[in-house]
């Protein structure tokens, strides 16, 4: 069969229509089909819907819809997006409306963003009162990690730590932060009085009605009349330590001293507390 070539008419506008310019056009052609544009490439569909075809059978439409472009695969099938190779990266299941991640994460491309649980249901549970303002249904932060734990005085004099005894681990899921650790020390060097352990990953939620961080750990070697080896702690709010506290027969609940850590103290505890956002 000759070349043929279809040339533009005189104002420069090249047409293909059947008689009368109705009803349809088809080309066909046992290879590809190239169109080559030096600039853009305009598909007009009057009807707002562009139809996807394989051998005839529809798979798919680009559809516009109150100005949205809509991809619509037909008989509820998936919509995938494949990396390079070929390989399934996101995939839109349309029967059950799930999207998979396929090999990868999903990530955050700006600070302070997330995933936003604004169309949940809000708890009618009584007594509770759901803070639903601008930005406090967005899960925006998860991290894990290490920290550094440091006994010391309430004047700054800190204790020799025992090197294998210095590093706990935390989880923050939003503004919560659960830190645990086991901690011990060698020496009291020039420490007295109260005892805290500071180096919290993050600072305490700064509101003095909400205080948020507290509970009972377990320590040995300790100097302790009546508390044995039970010891309590709380968060001290906008800072990044904690004080801990023993039980006294007389005075009731007080500061721990140094005197009763004493120079091989240990501790181990876990507890959990809102950070400053």
């Amino acid at each position: 069969m000759a070349t043929r070539t279809v040339k533009s008419d005189s104002g420069n506008h090249l047409k293909l229509q059947n008689n009368g310019g109705t009803g349809s056009v088809t080309i066909t052609d046992a290879g590809d089909l190239t169109i080559d544009s030096p600039a853009d490439i305009v598909l007009d569909a009057e009807g707002a819907d562009i139809t996807l075809k394989d051998g005839g059978t529809a798979f798919g439409t680009l559809k516009q819809a109150s100005g949205h472009l809509v991809l619509q695969p037909t008989s509820s099938k998936e919509i995938i997006l494949n990396d390079q190779g070929g390989t399934a990266s996101l995939t839109v299941d349309t029967s059950n409306q799930n999207v998979s991640i396929n090999n990868g994460n999903i990530v955050m491309g700006t600070a302070g963003k997330g995933i936003d649980f604004a169309a949940q249901t809000v708890s009618s549970a009584t007594g509770t009162t759901p803070d639903t303002s601008a930005g406090d249904e967005v899960l925006n932060h998860y991290e894990t990690g290490t920290w550094t734990a440091q006994l010391a005085d309430g004047s700054g004099n800190n204790m020799t730590m025992e090197a294998a005894k210095t590093t706990g681990y935390y989880t923050k899921v939003g503004n919560l932060v659960t830190v645990s650790g086991y901690f011990g020390t060698t020496s009291l060097g020039s420490a007295t009085g109260d005892i805290r352990i500071t180096g919290l990953p993050f600072a305490v939620y700064n509101n003095a009605s909400a205080y948020s961080g507290g509970g009972v750990a377990y320590g040995n070697d300790f100097n302790l009349s009546t508390a044995g080896d039970s010891v309590s702690y709380w968060a001290v709010i906008s800072s990044a330590y904690m004080i801990l506290m023993v039980w006294d027969a007389t005075t009731g609940e007080t500061a721990m001293q140094a005197s009763e850590w004493t120079a091989s103290g240990k501790i181990m505890m876990g507890f959990s507390y809102r950070a400053v956002d």
